[in-house]
């Protein structure tokens, strides 16, 4: 299924680039991680190929809260709902009502300070 094709010799690194990124392109990312692990072992210092490593390398978690336990989906169900009508902002949702809004994360954290509520609520910029 995701097998690399074979090619003659005579390989350049650029056209091990131009075969991972067809693979790539057409979602076959297997076969593009192949052919990348074949390039690199003759082509082990071309910045292209290196940076294709950094691009199909699995993804990595930077870090992470642990979770408080919260069920969020009254927030999650208000953010499917109403979200949209607050596209380019920052909201802050508590149950299935809008806490605050605001333009920045910063201006909406302060909004919060300033009211006591029986918990944190959730935060999310939704999309333009």
């Amino acid at each position: 299924m995701a097998e690399p094709m074979k090619v003659p010799y005579g390989e350049t690194a650029e056209s091990y680039v131009a075969r991972i990124r067809e693979l790539a392109g057409t979602d076959r990312v297997g076969g593009a991680r192949k052919v990348l692990q074949e390039a690199l072992h003759h082509f082990p210092r071309d910045p292209v190929l290196a940076r294709w490593k950094e691009l199909l390398s699995p993804a990595k978690v930077i870090g992470s809260v642990p979770s408080i336990g919260l069920n969020r989906d009254a927030e999650l169900l208000w953010l499917d709902t109403h979200g949209p009508a607050y596209r380019g902002k920052w909201v802050a949702v508590l149950g299935d009502r809008l806490v605050a809004y605001a333009e920045s994360l910063k201006d909406l954290a302060a909004q919060i300070e300033e009211r006591p509520l029986e918990r944190a609520p959730l935060f999310h910029r939704i999309p333009d």
